[in-house]
């Protein structure tokens, strides 16, 4: 027997339009369409670099939205007080012992990569829940149970692509290649993940068909199509990512590889656009209320506080060593949003009566008044103050990086690079490949004393084969030829495999008429790469050798600017 129908203004949080659009999280729909239309257009207009400006609109409000709910008022600072104080204190010392021990950071990086899919998949299916209970629909414990199957098993599908011998660890708000942390995964065997996939996709289906009959035996299709537009968003957002990748050999532009961090960014921040959804509505049913402008705004602050501060302290040029975009900024966002994720299972449980009230039964909060905060008020400056520099910082940061360096590299405009290092610097974002590319165009102009000194700041902060070969390819046109050899060995310590290491330290080692070596590296190096005539030539001029140094030509720099 379905439930006595809810009145017609409980039967949405906002209005249709935004509950439909931003709660069922359909608003990402059109953004995927146009993605497969016009994608190389889309990343023209709006490039991977200016994606922190957008976070800063979406996600970073969303992790400040958490933060309020359980820190702003006493009663919840105690009612959460295990995840509030003690699970934060071990998070910050495990965060902190991250940035000087790189396993513990790579430890916390792959737990946050593994969890997100989890907490989005969480947020929709308390989202769907949500939906069927405001429309007075029966949820029995059977088919609630189908609907929790079903959401699972597309959160184990993303599991197995995230964990798969390949990881497929950019499908994530985060990237971590080019850091000093790397993705811990499983390397399940490509033939346990189809097989695994096959299963899921038939115990999704069974469960979702099943779940679908028993609802639509208790309530009108107009009921329970709410729920079911955030079923489709789960299924876009992990399900599709995966049928593509299966089923079609050459995959559509967002879900390549080459695009997954891009595509996963869309996906993230229409979570946080659900997230914020849920929680402004929230804020205005608590006592005291909260108006939505004004909540936004102070959630926006919270959740760029605790970036603010800690990346001016912990870059390079202060207390830390890991440069920002090496791993800094990457273990901050992890740290933060593994913390997110536990507060968030803390403080949103519908069986909750006091969040059922608000959530469900469309009621507002206990009119009993809330007793003020009788504990300093500098704490909170501090935090709106961090908030400040850190929102500061990312517009800052941000331009400075893609029109001061992306750009600025693509048309070789020294000056415009050399700026943007010094401003970079100066805010504790100073970052290797731009220093190598400063390092690369100074050497082209003739200054290599300069470029030297470029190269070796870049691998200070973060050592690359790249920068390695041109340290070695000026040392060796200054005639140190023992300290080339010792810089490509550096760059085949980092990629043992990489040809122009190999053929670099092949013809130095013909320079020093050692021609064992010599060839050995030059045949390696072929093997690599047999298109390139440079490396057969020498080679050949390493087999016909006895040891006449004299003809053997310098090698140039590495023309590749990262």
């Amino acid at each position: 027997m379905a439930a006595a129908a809810p009145q017609s203004n409980a039967r949405w949080l906002h209005g249709p339009a935004s509950d439909l659009l931003l709660g069922a999280g359909l608003v990402y729909l059109p953004l995927l369409f146009l993605l497969v239309l016009a994608g190389p257009t889309v990343q023209t207009w709006i490039p991977f670099g200016i994606m922190p400006i957008l976070a800063l609109l979406f996600s970073t409000p969303h992790l400040g939205a958490t933060l309020l709910r359980v820190y702003e008022r006493g009663e919840d600072r105690s009612r959460y007080r295990y995840f509030a104080i003690h699970a934060t204190i071990f998070i910050a010392l495990a965060f902190l012992l991250g940035l000087y021990v790189p396993i513990v950071g790579s430890v916390m990086v792959t737990i946050y990569l593994t969890v997100v899919p989890w907490h989005f998949t969480g947020q929709n299916y308390g989202i769907t829940l949500i939906f069927l209970r405001r429309r007075g629909v029966e949820v029995d414990r059977l088919t609630k149970r189908l609907i929790y199957t079903s959401f699972i098993s597309t959160y184990l599908m993303a599991l197995l692509a995230l964990h798969g011998r390949a990881p497929s660890a950019d499908y994530a708000p985060l990237q971590v290649a080019g850091t000093v942390y790397r993705f811990l995964g499983l390397g399940i065997p490509p033939q346990i993940q189809l097989v695994a996939f096959v299963l899921l996709a038939i115990v999704f289906s069974a469960a979702l068909l099943t779940a679908w009959l028993r609802l639509r035996q208790k309530a009108p299709l107009r009921d329970l199509l709410p729920g079911g537009a955030v079923v489709l968003t789960q299924s876009v957002w992990y399900v599709l990512p995966i049928l593509v990748a299966l089923l079609l050999p050459h995959r559509l532009g967002p879900f390549a590889a080459s695009n997954h961090a891009y595509t996963f960014m869309w996906v993230s921040f229409a979570h946080g656009i659900q997230y914020l959804w849920i929680t402004t509505y929230y804020a205005r049913r608590q006592k005291p209320p909260t108006a939505q402008p004004r909540f936004l705004g102070k959630a926006l602050l919270a959740g760029a506080a605790i970036y603010g501060f800690p990346i001016l302290v912990l870059a390079p040029n202060a207390l830390g060593e890991v440069p920002y975009y090496g791993g800094l900024f990457l273990m901050i966002s992890g740290a933060l949003n593994v913390h997110h994720v536990l507060l968030d299972s803390a403080i949103w449980k519908l069986r909750d009566g006091r969040i059922a009230d608000i959530l469900i039964r469309a009621r507002s909060e206990d009119a009993t008044p809330v007793a003020p905060s009788s504990g300093r008020r500098w704490p909170r400056g501090v935090v709106w103050a961090s908030g400040v520099v850190a929102v500061v910082l990312t517009l800052f940061g941000t331009f400075e990086y893609e029109y001061g360096f992306v750009r600025a590299a693509a048309r070789g405009d020294l000056e415009r690079l050399e700026v943007a290092g010094a401003r970079l610097s100066s805010i504790g974002r100073d970052d290797a490949n731009l220093r190598a590319s400063i390092g690369l165009m100074q050497a082209e102009r003739g200054d290599a004393a300069r470029a030297m000194q470029s190269f070796e700041r870049s691998l200070e902060l973060f050592p690359t084969v790249y920068a390695w070969l041109n340290v070695g390819v000026l040392r060796e046109s200054g005639g140190d030829v023992e300290g080339a050899l010792a810089a490509y060995d550096e760059a085949m310590a980092l990629e043992p495999n990489n040809v122009d290491a190999l053929f670099y330290s092949g013809r130095a080692h013909l320079v020093q008429e050692d021609l064992w070596r010599a060839r050995a590296l030059l045949a390696e190096a072929a093997r690599a790469a047999p298109e390139r005539a440079d490396i057969r030539e020498t080679l050949q001029l390493a087999w016909k050798s006895k040891g006449s140094s004299d003809m053997v030509v310098h090698p140039g720099l590495v023309g590749r600017r990262p």
